[in-house]
């Protein structure tokens, strides 16, 4: 199962258009939110509510099951970023997806990965925006890699 995870695009949806056009073999788009573009507009994503997702009544977090894996994913600005690690083992998922803090971010955290794809258009760790491409067989077997676009 192939995914797209992207965070932050703070209203550009002309980019987030030619990265989905740039990805067409990906079974699975989500936004992690701060997208602040009318919901209609992210009708191929799974998607969050962000902090500046003002009049959106996504949900704050989602759960997507699978036979081999299983993944929490929201926008992480109520995360407890003093108490990260037992935040993250209390979710007991697989795969733990976030974003907010505009910087890309791996991690495995007891058994489970964690990853922030960074923000699309206002990256707080380079010049370039980012977003996510992760290749999951299970829990155990996946491939990822962080993609850079030029803003």
């Amino acid at each position: 199962m192939k995914f797209l995870i992207v965070s932050d695009s703070h209203g550009d949806y002309n980019l987030l258009e030619k990265i989905c056009y740039s990805n067409q073999d990906v079974d699975i788009f989500i936004h992690l939110g701060d997208y602040e573009i009318p919901e209609y507009l992210l009708n191929r994503f799974i998607f969050v509510r962000g902090n500046c997702d003002f009049l959106s009544d996504a949900p704050r977090c989602r759960d997507i099951d699978y036979e081999a894996f299983n993944i929490h994913f929201e926008h992480g600005n109520n995360i407890d970023f003093y108490n990260f690690e037992q935040y993250i083992e209390d979710k007991e998922c697989d795969f733990f997806f976030f974003g907010h803090t505009h910087k890309k971010f791996e991690k495995r955290v007891g058994n489970t990965m964690v990853f922030n794809p960074g923000s699309l258009t206002r990256p707080r760790d380079s010049s370039k925006g980012s977003y996510l491409i992760l290749d999951i067989k299970n829990k155990e077997e996946f491939t990822y890699i962080f993609k850079e676009i030029e803003l």
